[in-house]
């Protein structure tokens, strides 16, 4: 019986533990993005007093750009919801959009200013290297991971052929 017993707390245990190791994990792969000020400063080279005065500037400016991410996240929701109705009231939605636009404005005013500021804390050589960068990755921005397309001729993974309707040949 004592070995039944514990048993079942045993793999209670176990289980709630793996359960909330998953759940942590799963926080990471999304929303959890990792430190993108120390890894600019590892490929920039920045100083220790450059690393905390760039952590302190992301710091002040990240509520602000949260507020209005959600504020933005929020509208957009509100406008897609009056399109879904039956028939929806095109002033409310000129209205919420405008509220978009405003918010959108506040945000990218808000990423701006906090640019202006980093760019005042690093060297002109940092500046150029960030530049350089930037320029590189620029294609690559936002598309996040590869989906879809065309897979070793094969056409697309239902097998279907490719995005105009045609058969893959193989």
């Amino acid at each position: 019986m004592l070995t039944t017993i514990s048993k079942l707390v045993m793999t209670t245990v176990f289980g709630l533990t793996m359960f909330a190791a998953g759940d942590a994990e799963a926080g990471k792969h999304h929303g959890d993005r990792g430190d993108r000020g120390a890894k600019m400063c590892e490929k920039l080279e920045c100083t220790d007093a450059q690393k905390t005065q760039l952590t302190q500037i992301r710091a002040s400016h990240k509520p602000t750009i949260k507020a209005e991410r959600v504020a933005i996240h929020d509208l957009e929701r509100q406008i897609a919801a009056e399109y879904a109705k039956p028939s929806f009231d095109a002033a409310k939605v000129k209205g919420l959009r405008e509220q978009l636009a405003a918010h959108e404005t506040i945000a990218k005013n808000e990423r701006e200013a906090m640019k202006t500021k980093i760019d005042a804390v690093l060297t002109p050589a940092q500046r150029t290297k960030l530049a350089e960068f930037k320029a590189k990755h620029k294609d690559g921005k936002g598309k996040g991971h590869h989906r879809g397309g065309p897979r070793d001729g094969r056409g697309d993974r239902d097998g279907r052929g490719d995005r105009d309707g045609r058969k893959a040949r193989g």
